[in-house]
């Protein structure tokens, strides 16, 4: 093994630090060999390759490897097994480290540990192992902000967590991650001079669901004569051509990607926006410690994140009156501001995919479907959907793979599909689709979207609704919950709200009795849906741009 100097230490350390990864990649690369890499060596070369600005597949894979190679050689390097972990749920090809991660959870508690397993519980739909975890870790006070964002936002998965036991976390975590406001710039109050400016800061500027409902919303902002200001959080070698049309609507893009986050707060502070709208919150890539710094007079939580953020510093939460109903508004850390009809609005989805004949016509049996995450797929919502397999016999449900080759998620639901005894054969996993309209097809394939709970689809609720599908959703008992109510409200599906398991069991029922309601909705929906809230952009942009200006007129007057 190589043993290092202090002057290569140094340099080593020093290249992390300046973030110069590509010449560490060299340098590592220089100092040793694979036969002769030792397991430090072995561990920083892929961190090196996988943040470098420029990366392959093939770096992925090689990271992969190296990781693995660093753990096979020094089994009690728990930084290497996390980071062989991590990356094997990137690849999705994670079996191998799940069975390491159980071997070494049971020799002791180890916070990266817990992290590691619990993305993996995740993606395996065992959301409340996952919980078990993130809770021990905050019993031992060593989340981390990035920890603290995955607890709560697992949360919202779980039928187990009240909104009110939800909102005691938030509180909690956010007290933790408190700072210090006196190492930023002196924010003043900005006076309405000239335009409104509005700062919105996420990573999704990407082909992103984010994309679909922004879109038309920065086109109403621009019309209104309000100035937008796009903060990215994501890597620029991670943008892509999505990044580069919402670059051209906006009138200043800046990048806070490499900067800390008092840098990029301080940064929000010298551009003087008047109102910041998060679009993250406790998502992936989420910065919300540059949030907590309060750099804009007025801070709001929309779209990405369906819950309240828990963070003090947020004014409010933008939302509809189906989502937050009045009187609970004491169960969000943020004020509560409601758009007049729908929360949020899809920007359209082109006309040239088209509908077809529900599938049953050919089948001759009823084709469930859902397209959402699997980790939506909770054990009640499972135990609802074989009751329904159950009571119609013929029919089959389509289900999206998690992906091409998640074997243990795909297992995982297929086993709580066997404990309720259905055949397996009844359900189909569908690949994911390498394109948007290979993906919007899969849609032709299905007579009835089954959404999931407690946590509904938001994105192919819109898609499938576009294309001819009705979705059957169960209504809920907090924001996150009520997302599929709130578009088959605005939809004028009233009929396709289930209030409880049984009653979701028996609309579904229903329907296998009653196809020509299926055809009849086939025909007709897409008109339905376009001349609904969920798709007039226009309307839904004006309200929104009202919306902006009528709270910073409050907020400054």
């Amino acid at each position: 093994m190589t043993l290092l100097s202090e002057k290569q230490k140094n340099k080593l350390q020093k290249l992390y630090n300046q973030n110069r990864f590509s010449e560490l990649e060299i340098e590592v690369e220089k100092i040793s060999d694979f036969k002769t890499r030792s397991p430090f060596l072995a561990n920083l070369l892929g961190v090196a390759k996988l943040k470098k600005k420029y990366k392959t597949d093939k770096d992925w894979i090689e990271a992969r490897s190296l990781f693995l190679d660093s753990y096979s050689k020094a089994p009690a390097y728990d930084d290497a097994l996390c980071n062989y972990a991590h990356i094997s749920v990137k690849l999705r090809d994670f079996k191998h480290a799940y069975e390491e991660l159980l071997k070494r959870k049971k020799k002791g508690y180890n916070p990266k540990i817990n992290e590691a397993l619990s993305r993996i519980y995740f993606f395996e739909g065992k959301i409340d192992d996952a919980l078990e975890l993130f809770k021990e870790t905050e019993e031992n006070d060593h989340l981390t902000p990035i920890t603290a964002s995955h607890f709560l936002t697992t949360m919202n998965y779980s039928e187990n967590f009240s909104q009110e036991e939800y909102l005691r976390y938030c509180k909690k975590i956010d007290k933790k991650f408190d700072i210090n406001f006196e190492e930023l710039k002196k924010r003043n109050e900005y006076n309405l001079d000239d335009d409104l400016k509005i700062g919105f800061i996420s990573p999704d500027f990407i082909e992103h669901s984010v994309y679909y409902f922004l879109n038309s919303t920065f086109d109403s902002l621009k019309k209104n004569s309000i100035k937008i200001y796009a903060f990215n959080l994501r890597d620029e070698n991670a943008l892509d051509d999505v990044s580069k049309e919402i670059k051209k609507k906006c009138d200043k893009w800046i990048d806070l990607s490499k900067k800390s986050d008092l840098e990029s707060a301080n940064i929000i502070v010298e551009n003087k926006i008047n109102i910041l709208i998060d679009l993250a919150g406790h998502f992936a890539r989420n910065r919300f410690r540059i949030l907590k710094y309060k750099p804009s007079p007025i801070q709001v939580s929309w779209m990405g994140y369906v819950n309240s953020t828990g963070i003090k510093e947020v004014d409010y939460i933008l939302t509809d009156g189906n989502l937050i109903k009045p009187g609970e508004e004491k169960l969000y850390t943020e004020k509560v501001l409601r758009l007049p009809s729908i929360w949020n609005c899809h920007s359209g989805i082109n006309d040239k995919f088209e509908v077809n004949d529900p599938p049953f016509k050919k089948n001759g049996y009823l084709t469930f479907g859902c397209f959402n995450n699997s980790s939506k797929m909770s054990i009640e919502c499972i135990n609802t959907w074989s009751n329904i397999l159950t009571k119609i016999k013929d029919c089959k449900i389509m289900i999206k793979a998690p992906s091409e080759d998640a074997e243990i998620a795909q297992k995982s639901i297929l086993e709580k599909f066997k404990n309720n005894n259905i055949d397996e054969k009844r359900i189909i996993f569908e690949k994911r689709k390498k394109n948007r309209e290979e993906h919007l097809k899969m849609y032709n394939r299905v007579d009835i979207n089954l959404d999931t709970f407690p946590y509904p689809g938001v994105t192919t609720s819109f898609e499938s609704i576009w294309m001819g599908v009705p979705v059957l959703t169960k209504a809920g008992n907090n924001f996150v919950s009520r997302c599929g109510e709130s578009i088959n409200i605005n939809l004028g599906m009233k009929d396709f709200i289930a209030i409880t398991n049984d009653d979701y069991i028996s609309k579904a029922v229903s329907l296998d009795k009653n196809r020509d309601e299926i055809t009849n909705i086939r025909k007709t929906l897409r008109e339905k849906a376009r001349n609904s809230p969920l798709f007039d952009k226009d309307k839904f942009g004006n309200e929104f741009s009202e919306l902006m200006i009528n709270l910073w007129k409050k907020n400054s007057g």
